[in-house]
C-alpha cells in the first residue's frame, strides 16, 4: 500500500513539474512578438502596442481602459520593457524551477490582469485567462519544487510555510 502510494505522489510530483515547466515555455515564447528594443512584432503578427490598443477600444472595465490609454500606452517603451523583463523572468523561474512559488505569484498576477484587459476583446476567449491563473495558483500552493528544479537543491528555504517571508521580507 504504501509503494503505492509513494509511486503515485511521485507521478503528481513529476506531472506538476512538468506542468510548471511548459508554462515557463509559454511564457518564453510569448516574447517573440515583443523583442526589444523597438517591440516591434514579426510580420502578420500583432504586437504589444495592438493588444493594448485592442484592450482600449473593447474595455472589460472602463477604468482599467482609461488607466492603459492615459498611462501605459504614452509611456509605451518603458511598460513594454517591462512586460518583457516580467514574462521573461516568470518563465525563466517556471522553466528551471528556481523560486517557483515567487515566479508562480507574479504569474498569476499577469494572468490575471491579462484577463481583465483582454476578456472582452473579440476573439479572445477569455477562459484561457483564468487557466493561466489557474496553473499558476496550483504552482504557487503545490510542492512543485520535489522534482525536476533548482529550487530542489536550494532546500527547505522556500517551504510554503517560508513564502511570506520569501515575497514580503
Amino acid at each position: 500500500m504504501g509503494s503505492t502510494q509513494g509511486t503515485s505522489q511521485k507521478l503528481t510530483w513529476i506531472a506538476l513539474s512538468a506542468s510548471r515547466s511548459l508554462i515557463g515555455v509559454m511564457w518564453l515564447m510569448s516574447l517573440r512578438w515583443k523583442l526589444p528594443p523597438d517591440f516591434v512584432p514579426p510580420a502578420g503578427m500583432r504586437g504589444l502596442m495592438d493588444w493594448l490598443q485592442l484592450e482600449v477600444a473593447h474595455p472589460t472595465i472602463g477604468l482599467y481602459a482609461d488607466l492603459v490609454a492615459s498611462i501605459i500606452i504614452p509611456s509605451f517603451t518603458a511598460f513594454a520593457w517591462i512586460v518583457f523583463l516580467s514574462e521573461l523572468v516568470v518563465g525563466l523561474m517556471l522553466l528551471t524551477g528556481t523560486f517557483t512559488r515567487v515566479g508562480a505569484l507574479i504569474g498569476l498576477l499577469m494572468s490575471l490582469n491579462l484577463g481583465i484587459g483582454l476578456a472582452e476583446v473579440p476573439g479572445e476567449w477569455p477562459w484561457s485567462y483564468l487557466m493561466m491563473a489557474m496553473w499558476h495558483g496550483v504552482f504557487l500552493v503545490s510542492p512543485t519544487l520535489k522534482l525536476w528544479g533548482v529550487d530542489r537543491w536550494l532546500g527547505a528555504g522556500f517551504a510554503p510555510g517560508r513564502v511570506s517571508s520569501i515575497l514580503f521580507g
